[in-house]
């Protein structure tokens, strides 16, 4: 019990301070939106259609010892926070979260027999009526992702983007230039220290998921309005020492 108070403590300020919090939430309304932790609140949160998911809530180890998810011993704190099933399925699949080992929120939707069918660091996700999941966070990745998936087929596929949506307004903290290409090529504008820019788009990626590539050029657009490319170097691409806050490595 102590284990999980200071996780979801930890799990809580950390949120605080750095997570983009509510993003899938605010764009969804209509959905609604419960605590995916039945422990305690940590920040991450589960949205839905009532006409497709029905809320259980419960941690897995106290659950009937006949439910296909209860597990005796429930090292990760993994809890089921219900099941889902759209007019096309003949069965419905488990969707079940846990805080992580190493403060790493984790989604994972299981078949009926509990055989996992795919797993997510996230901090926020909701599914429709129609097997369509959007996701939300920040954990092992350079920015709040967001990200769309399909469930169908006993399988969850992700939608790709062409380019991944960054949004971060931001000072400079330490000079740079934005350059023509994602290369280098011509300098389309050389930022000091405290000018205002806004990251718009992640260069593309490998894969969105738990081992995605870590994108490390950035569209940025000047208070002025011209557009380039911001290259960070592997020293820059940590939050412990980012170039502009909300930009750096967020993970183990």
């Amino acid at each position: 019990m102590l284990k999980r108070i200071v996780i979801a403590a930890v799990l809580a300020l950390f949120s605080s301070q750095v997570f983009a919090k509510g993003v899938a939430e605010e764009a969804f309304p209509k959905f609604k939106w419960i605590d995916a932790n039945a422990y305690q609140a940590d920040g991450s949160r589960f949205g839905y259609v009532a006409s497709s998911f029905t809320v259980v809530g419960k941690p897995c180890h106290k659950l009937p010892k006949k439910d296909v998810c209860y597990v005796a011993n429930n090292d990760l704190d993994f809890t089921l926070i219900g099941r889902y099933k759209s007019d096309s399925m003949k069965d419905p699949v488990n969707i079940l979260y846990s805080p992580g080992a190493s403060m790493d929120p984790t989604f994972r939707i299981t078949d009926a027999k509990n055989n996992v069918i795919w797993e997510h660091f996230v901090e926020e996700l909701a599914i429709d009526g129609r097997g369509v999941i959007y996701t939300s966070g920040n954990i092992n990745h350079m920015f709040n992702m967001r990200g769309k998936f399909k469930l169908a087929d006993g399988k969850v596929t992700e939608v790709k983007q062409p380019f991944l949506y960054v949004g971060v307004l931001g000072k400079m903290l330490k000079p740079a230039k934005l350059y023509s290409a994602k290369t280098g090529g011509d300098v389309v504008a050389s930022l000091p220290v405290g000018y205002e820019v806004e990251v718009l788009l992640a260069e593309d990626y490998q894969k969105f998921g738990n081992d995605v590539v870590q994108p490390r050029a950035f569209l940025v657009r000047t208070k002025f309005g011209l557009v380039g490319w911001l290259i960070l170097s592997e020293a820059d691409a940590t939050h412990f020492d980012p170039i502009i806050k909300g930009l750096g490595y967020m993970g183990d």
